[in-house]
């Protein structure tokens, strides 16, 4: 067959773009990722950064696989970097060197802090991401585990991140709303401007959605207590009966994610009493000033998707409630005993925990929570307040058992705000504001189950920080994508570049890199003009650093040209898609005529696949076929073919169903054809 494309080596004309960190770009962060355009027959690259723009001071210089980097050695604050790339290839030459590129890393703006490490090798790697309220005002930040500021954003209430690395927080000033954000401090969602958003929690839910508090207020009676004689100076009856004094409270509130309406809400003032009061926290004692009563102070909740249940942190009434989603109702209030004027309905009263933060769930339906302790002198006798990490399970909804708890030191007794983490390693990571007693002990430990202490970082200007987590890395963004055929090819003496399919590379394939340490979920699309591949779109999960290729095989029938859209990106930081354009060249001389010399069972297509998969196989001859599919137990799921057939080329499909018809669960098969003397089996994996 005579070919009218002729594929060229021309290495010489080759250079990688850059993309980030963008030219003259200020970073307010030291983990740097450095990433570039792919080059057509490059298999590897050649990274150097230099604090030189002449590059006689080079700091990195690296080769690298794929067209992403993160440096988290050698960058430092209030310096100006300079880096290039260029492509290496297969007879291990080098091309040209892309052109220089430089950027600036912005000043620290957090103190000093003060590590101390008694057993590193039981400390959980990673980073501490945190929210800092005092000294300097609301910002973000993470820190290495010696203490060194590598990463910080101005201006922002932070309060959580997740498992994905999605970074949650807001303004507790004009425009007063919530956000998710990222480590470029990029805002990636928001809520509506106003309306009396509450900070203290925001994440997004599975569906997509975003949840927080919005404060309410109703007019509400003035209890009698020592508080009674200010308030009736101050002009109130506060007589315990007459609705005269705004008490807050708070609405939990779902936006949609397009139209950020709000889809769903629970007021608490339509599910608990006004009878139900915190009379010896010193709540009432503030109000006369606030002109308001903080009858709830709602701080934390958590969403339960696999039970379909909100768990809510109440502060001011010492209360954890748990709430049905969508119907609302209550299922139960967890708290102290009635006496106590809190409520005469709640579970697990012998904890006896009081003015709680950051309420979650584990694993196995373990709750987990900061016991500020306020009342711990009252409730449990303590000489001091006490501050206690508690984990708690609960039993049919009605009762409590303590599955480990953990008392901070005296100094360590936090009034106020708090948080604990259970880590992967099964150590417990904490932050405490440590200033209930006058103390300047600000905190973070991790400690082990058998509660020795690891790890501690402290500071020595009054600090408070809202809450700290333990991360794997800035950067859980980072990802990239090479196409595995892509190269560069002279048409009609006009070199252009391409993906090209030939008899050696007769499939498309393409390698997705999770990058970063985080384990994210994937999302690709594919398609092509000239319907050589069946358009395609698939979610794939990939641990901290792990890597998947993905193979799809063409039905093309002639020598032709088509173009290829790929777009990839992490499901939970879609801003980060990367979308690829090529035009594709195929030069496979086997699309001539399909001779069948013999038995072939070939890949099956698309492999990784959700829910459809396509095998194909030869037959040289007339035979009886059988083609099945296995688990890896060997366990027959589905037979496909199961009679004579002629000899040619076939192609059958499976849809992820078993001989019954039920869809069978994500994981590994295997398909086997037996035909005349000829077996042979593969693996294929079904996703979800």
């Amino acid at each position: 067959m005579k070919h009218w494309l002729i594929i060229m080596l021309a290495f010489s004309y080759c250079y990688a773009g850059l993309i980030r960190p963008g030219n003259g770009e200020e970073l307010h962060y030291l983990h740097v990722l450095f990433e570039w355009d792919q080059e057509p027959n490059a298999q590897s690259y050649n990274l150097q950064v230099s604090e030189t723009e002449s590059f006689t001071d080079i700091i990195v210089d690296i080769i690298n696989e794929t067209t992403v980097y993160i440096e988290t050695e050698t960058i430092s604050w209030e310096n100006t970097y300079y880096w290039r790339v260029r492509p290496i290839y297969n007879d291990s030459s080098y091309g040209v060197w892309s052109e220089v590129s430089n950027f600036t890393t912005g000043a620290s703006i957090f103190q000093n802090f003060n590590t101390t490490t008694f057993d590193g090798e039981l400390v959980e790697d990673g980073l501490i991401v945190f929210g800092q309220m005092n000294p300097y005002g609301n910002n973000a930040g993470v820190v290495d585990q010696n203490g060194n500021e590598v990463w910080h954003m101005e201006d922002i209430f932070f309060s959580s991140a997740n498992e994905y690395g999605q970074l949650f927080g807001g303004f507790l000033a004009p425009p007063y709303i919530a956000r998710e954000f990222n480590f470029e401090s990029d805002t990636v969602w928001h809520t509506p401007i106003g309306g009396g958003l509450d900070n203290h929690e925001f994440f997004q839910l599975p569906n997509g959605n975003y949840m927080t508090f919005i404060n309410v207020y109703e007019m509400g009676p003035i209890h009698r207590g020592s508080w009674t004689q200010s308030f009736q100076n101050a002009g109130y009856l506060a007589d315990g009966i007459t609705n005269e004094f705004p008490w807050r409270g708070h609405r939990i509130v779902e936006f949609d994610k397009d139209t950020k309406e709000q889809v769903w809400d629970w007021n608490a003032f339509d599910h608990f009493s006004m009878d139900d009061y915190d009379a010896y926290g010193g709540t009432w004692n503030y109000a006369l000033h606030k002109n308001w009563y903080d009858w709830l102070h709602g701080n934390a909740f958590y969403f339960d998707a696999e039970e379909s249940v909100i768990y809510v942190s109440f502060r001011s009434l010492s209360r954890i409630t748990k709430i049905a989603y969508p119907s609302g109702d209550v299922i139960w209030n967890m708290g102290l005993p009635e006496r106590y004027g809190t409520g005469d309905d709640n579970i697990c009263t012998d904890l006896l925990f009081s003015f709680q933060h950051h309420i979650q769930v584990l694993e196995n339906g373990d709750l987990l929570f900061f016991d500020n302790g306020n009342l711990s002198e009252m409730l449990l006798g303590d000489p001091y307040p006490v501050t206690r990490i508690r984990r708690i399970r609960v039993v049919d909804d009605s009762e409590c058992g303590t599955v480990w708890q953990y008392d901070l030191p005296l100094h360590l007794y936090a009034h106020a705000v708090g948080s604990v983490q259970y880590l992967d390693n099964g150590n417990y990571f904490i932050n405490t504001m440590a200033t209930g007693r006058g103390s300047n002990d600000f905190s973070n430990l991790e400690i082990t189950s058998d509660k020795e202490i690891l790890w501690e970082l402290t500071s020595e200007v009054n600090t408070v920080w809202y809450r700290s987590f333990k991360i794997p890395s800035l950067h859980p963004d980072a990802f990239s994508v090479m196409l595995n055929q892509y190269r560069k090819v002279n048409l009609s003496n006009e070199f252009i570049n391409g993906v090209v399919l030939d008899d050696t590379y007769p499939s498309l394939t393409f390698t997705i890199y999770n990058e970063s340490s985080y384990s994210q979920p994937y999302i690709y699309s594919l398609i092509d003009s000239l319907g050589w591949f069946s358009e395609s779109r698939d979610t794939i999960i990939l641990n901290a650093n792990e890597q998947i290729t993905i193979s799809f095989e063409p039905a093309v029938q002639s020598d032709s040209v088509s173009s290829l859209t790929l777009h990839v990106w992490p499901e939970y930081h879609d801003y980060a898609m990367k979308s690829f354009n090529y035009i594709m060249y195929n030069l496979l001389t086997s699309n001539e005529e399909h001779i069948n010399a013999k038995f072939t069972l070939m890949n099956n297509f698309p492999n990784p696949f959700n829910p459809i998969t396509t095998l194909r196989y030869d037959l040289p001859e007339n035979s009886f076929v059988n083609v099945t599919i296995y688990d890896m137990l060997g366990r027959e799921v589905k037979r496909l073919v199961n009679g004579e057939q002629a000899s040619g080329y076939y192609q059958i499909v499976w849809d992820g169903t078993d001989n019954y018809g039920e869809k069978v669960s994500a994981g590994v098969y295997l398909y086997r054809i037996q035909a005349s003397d000829f077996v042979q089996t593969k693996k294929m994996v079904l996703l979800k």
